[in-house]
């Protein structure tokens, strides 16, 4: 029997929570051991990111951006690698704005002892960026797109439409005996609508009350994330609000996926061709992007532009992981491994039919709720393990995991 793929989901800003993944502290060595190097690395400064981790609810210093990136990318790429040591490295990596770094160095895109100065990086690039927000609503982008008044006189919202979403235009995720291969564009990176400088094109809102609002991501089937300068943002709230939808501030005091992100994504990329970005390696997992919706080349993972840049550009993060359900869900299927603290990423797959039928299924890797953080932490991630290796036993590989 064909064994299903395994996928690792990884959180970004927003999706932070208290003592992510802290019950895996010292409990498995696979996790603390990168855990330990991060901070390592980073000195007095790695010294105080370990305690704002660490610290219990309510900590309003995870909002910040100079804490908050920095601990999702060293939780991300710690998680990835206990599951690699502990089972085997899973197939693919889908991750959510910082997530997705993570998934490069989990490639092997970036050298791993390398994340504590790319997080370092990635601070002093947001330096100067503040004074802006995250929103999400409970819609649709195309409703959204109408409630607003449009996106751009005449251009597309988010650069999503024209082709721009997963599937369209021949863009494809193709599963091969061998992997996932990438088909059907000769240039991805126009199909993406992503410059030179690797920012997308004709997503900022028009009309002065909402001016600078654009779409940031879209999460799930009727979850899209809009960004902007605060008081633009609040104004898009209220209007919102007053007509029915429903909204969610998120922990954010930038606005990250949005033209007021240009100078960051730009500055970022600069500091990013000192580390020297290559191929993903061979042995590793695949990284799908979400900002083109498919499996990163050989050339893009090797353009650290195409790397910064994804701090200006929307996360399409739903389409790519509905592209991988429609496309592998049922030939053999996949395993969603949540590397989530409160299991949003795979909230969209479980309405899937591919999930709902049973042909793909989503295996939490973290405790959620009153448990997180804490011993159950352990518990739910030893249950991930036991369940990858159920797999393997039923296929022919008779390896045991512990």
């Amino acid at each position: 029997m064909e064994r299903r793929r395994t996928v690792l989901l990884l959180p970004g800003q927003g999706a932070q929570r208290e003592r992510m993944a802290a019950g895996l502290y010292e409990a498995r060595v696979e996790f603390t051991a990168p855990m330990d190097e991060f901070f390592g690395r980073l000195g007095t400064t790695g010294a105080r990111l370990r305690s704002a981790w660490l610290r219990p609810a309510p900590n309003p210093e995870l909002d910040e951006s100079a804490v908050a990136q920095p601990l999702l990318l060293a939780v991300g790429h710690a998680l990835g690698r206990a599951v690699g040591t502990a089972a085997e490295p899973p197939a693919l990596l889908l991750g959510h704005s910082v997530g997705e770094l993570a998934a490069a160095c989990l490639a092997g895109v970036f050298d791993p002892a390398d994340i504590g100065a790319l997080a370092a990086a990635r601070s002093r690039a947001l330096e100067g960026t503040g004074h802006g927000g995250m929103l999400a609503v409970a819609a649709t982008e195309g409703q959204l797109a109408e409630e607003l008044g449009g996106f751009g006189e005449g251009a597309e919202l988010s650069g999503s439409a024209g082709g721009m979403a997963v599937g369209a235009d021949g863009v494809t995720v193709a599963g091969a005996a061998d992997g996932v291969t990438v088909s059907g564009v000769a240039d991805r990176a126009a199909v993406a609508g992503v410059t030179a400088a690797g920012v997308a094109d004709g997503r900022v809102a028009v009309g002065t009350a909402f001016a600078g609002v654009a779409v940031a991501a879209l999460n799930g089937p009727r979850q899209t994330v809009l960004a902007g300068p605060r008081e633009a943002l609040d104004a898009v709230e209220q209007h919102l609000r007053d007509r029915g939808f429903l909204v969610r501030a998120l922990r954010s005091g930038h606005a990250f996926h949005s033209p007021a992100m240009e100078g960051a994504a730009l500055r970022f990329a600069e500091a990013l061709a000192a580390f020297g970005p290559c191929a993903p390696r061979a042995t590793a997992g695949t990284v799908v992007s979400t900002r083109t919706g498919v499996a990163v080349t050989a050339e893009q993972a090797r353009d650290p532009h195409f790397w910064g840049g994804q701090l200006a550009a929307p996360v399409r993060y739903w389409p790519a992981l509905r592209e991988l359900l429609d496309t592998l869900g049922r030939r053999p299927g996949l395993l969603l491994l949540d590397g989530s603290a409160d299991r949003s990423l795979s909230a969209p797959a479980r309405h899937h039919p591919a999930v709902r039928d049973g042909a793909s299924e989503v295996v939490p890797l973290l405790a959620v709720g009153r448990d997180a953080g804490g011993p159950a932490d352990a518990r739910v991630f030893a249950e991930a393990l036991h369940r990858l290796g159920e797999q393997r036993d039923h296929t022919g590989d008779h390896t045991v995991v512990s």
